[in-house]
């Protein structure tokens, strides 16, 4: 916990005003609750004054501080009003005496494994906050990642989307502030319950957010998947592209798009600590089996949601592929041919997919999202090869 630098007879600053201000509000909570709007303002200037304040200011009020804004988000605030105080939160650790970072995450975790189903405000409050720390300080509290992951698996039984959704986006700063530096457990019981609870979700905010999971996995490296894991991680994510929800489909295109990206790249694979057996492999065939075939073989009512779908995780491929993993443009030109041969395969292919793949192709893969965007809406299909 950070030591208690607060004197007597110590001039105010502004800082240490909003500091005030902040304990007062929380003081009076007990018999009145906080006013949103007010807390607003409030938090909003406390992250301004952080910004500024010196340090030697910062110290002198920041147990107090950090006192405040853990009761008031404990105690049950608005989404905007947490957003603000876990930037405080993170603000004040970052600029401050940062050792608090360990009593903080504790102390949350500590509130999170004893909340109960009546409180879900609160809990969506603290799990806020603890995502925002892993966010910034990830490396730091590595140690704490699986009974994070066993915390979000607690709370993904929480019957508020909102709740679950809040689990989710803290698993994910978990796992991108660890950058694969955890311990193994933590890593196979966060996969385990992304793919179990998490991607068949009933509400559609958790099916992006359990994507977003999957990316991050992706993206630091897939600590301990092996190949039947990013297999499997594939296939639910084509499969999603069914999904009713435009925005769900684009989260799991992206997602897709960076597990085969993964998948293709094994030198990038993370082996996580406490797993000697883990053995990095090529996921062969995995463009043609996630990509290709989900493209040729769309039928149905969602034939065009799930060629656009697939044609968006092409761009997120060769994007990672070139910018992440740094392959030469001749490879990349070695995918467009697989695209290319793709397209022959079928002349009824979408007009709209048909000429989002041309430009893929021949811009390998930095093409604007803008232009997606606004596919979706304009007919092109009388002039495709003209645009």
């Amino acid at each position: 916990m950070a030591k208690n630098y607060v004197r007597e007879n110590v001039p105010l600053s502004r800082f240490g005003v909003l500091v005030a201000q902040l304990e007062s509000i929380v003081a009076s909570a007990a018999h009145k609750p906080p006013d949103a709007l007010l807390c607003f303002d409030l938090l909003s200037d406390l992250v301004s004054a952080i910004d500024e304040e010196p340090k030697e200011s910062i110290l002198l009020w920041q147990r107090k501080c950090e006192d405040a804004l853990y009761s008031l988000l404990v105690l049950g605030a608005r989404r905007p009003v947490r957003h603000l105080a876990s930037m405080a939160m993170t603000g004040l650790i970052a600029k401050g005496d940062g050792i608090s970072i360990y009593s903080r995450a504790s102390s949350l975790q500590g509130f999170l494994s004893d909340g109960k189903k009546s409180e879900p405000i609160r809990v969506a409050g603290a799990a806020q906050c603890l995502g925002e720390l892993y966010h910034h300080f990830g490396r730091r509290i590595t140690s704490g990642l699986l009974e994070t992951t066993n915390i979000v698996t607690k709370l993904m039984k929480f019957n508020e989307d909102f709740v679950r959704q809040e689990a989710l986006h803290m698993l994910q700063n978990a796992l991108e502030g660890s950058g694969g530096s955890a311990a193994a457990s933590a890593y196979t019981e966060a996969f385990r319950l992304i793919m179990r609870l998490a991607v068949g979700d009933k509400s559609f905010t958790v099916r992006i957010a359990a994507a977003r999971c999957l990316r991050a996995f992706a993206n630091v490296g897939g600590p301990g998947l092996g190949i039947a894991e990013l297999d499997h991680s594939a296939s639910c994510c084509v499969k999603a592209l069914e999904d009713p929800v435009p925005s769900v489909r684009d989260a799991f295109a992206e997602a897709l798009g960076a597990v085969l990206a993964l998948g293709m790249n094994p030198e990038a694979q993370v082996q996580p600590r406490g797993n000697s057996q883990f053995a990095p492999k090529k996921l062969e065939g995995g463009l043609q089996k996630h990509l290709v075939m989900p493209f040729m073989k769309a039928s149905g009512p969602r034939l065009k949601d799930i060629r656009i779908g697939v044609t968006l995780s092409w761009v997120f491929f060769l994007q990672a592929i070139r910018l992440k993993y740094l392959h030469p443009d001749s490879e990349l030109q070695n995918f467009a041919l697989q695209v290319m041969e793709m397209l022959r395969v079928d002349t009824s292919v979408d007009a709209q997919a048909l000429v989002f793949l041309f430009a893929t192709n021949f811009n390998f893969g930095f093409v604007s999202f803008s232009l997606f965007d606004e596919m979706r809406y304009v007919d092109i299909s009388n002039d495709p090869i003209s645009w």
